[in-house]
């Protein structure tokens, strides 16, 4: 019934890698993690918007928000500093962990993330490096190839912005702090004001 399940947050990269694969012709079933993060509630209100809004299939939502709980982070945690304390380890290959095991279970093969270009990563689990590493682990644990698909990986936020105005995308929310306005001093916060 669908040919690709894409991880998607609710932010600006989810919400265009969704539409993009729709205006391929692409089935899509989103999959949203709940891992303990801070921006949670902002974020899935986000995704059930424009999902409802724009007429996705509503999300798979994980629930894992032990993670968070036990993994104390500046993503996670209130009490940690935002930014210097952002590192989430192993936060990807959860989401791909958790995103190809729904995907194999309805028969799909093709994972999607939207992890823009690799000169932008500032995390291991942003490289190229890792993808590979993860697709390989994740289809020798299945049995079953998996193929990770990463639409905007030769765009920069500033590209991102671009394409989701032409899209008509709107109400996204990437901010980590979680509150009603975007904080401006978080990792998601400073990439649009670098444009990175």
């Amino acid at each position: 019934m669908y040919d690709a399940v894409c991880l998607a947050s609710g932010g600006l990269d989810s919400l265009v890698c969704l539409h993009l694969l729709r205006q391929q012709g692409v089935r899509v079933l989103p999959v949203f993690v709940n891992y303990g993060q801070r921006n949670c509630d902002a974020e899935l209100r986000s995704l059930l918007r424009n999902v409802e809004e724009q007429g996705f299939v509503p999300p798979i939502i994980v629930d894992f928000n032990q993670f968070g709980k036990i993994i104390r982070t500046g993503l996670t945690d209130d009490t940690k500093r935002i930014v210097e304390d952002a590192f989430t380890p192993n936060r990807n290959l959860l989401f791909l962990l958790l995103g190809a095991s729904v995907a194999h279970t309805r028969g799909v093969s093709s994972l999607v993330l939207g992890l823009l270009s690799e000169k932008t990563a500032i995390f291991s689990d942003q490289t190229d490096r890792f993808l590979s590493a993860a697709r390989r682990a994740i289809s020798e644990s299945l049995g079953a190839n998996i193929e990770i698909v990463c639409p905007l990986r030769d765009m920069v936020k500033d590209d991102v912005v671009r394409l989701a105005a032409t899209l008509d995308i709107k109400h996204s929310y990437s901010c980590h702090d979680g509150g009603p306005e975007p904080c401006g001093r978080c990792i998601a916060c400073l990439e649009y004001s670098r444009g990175a």
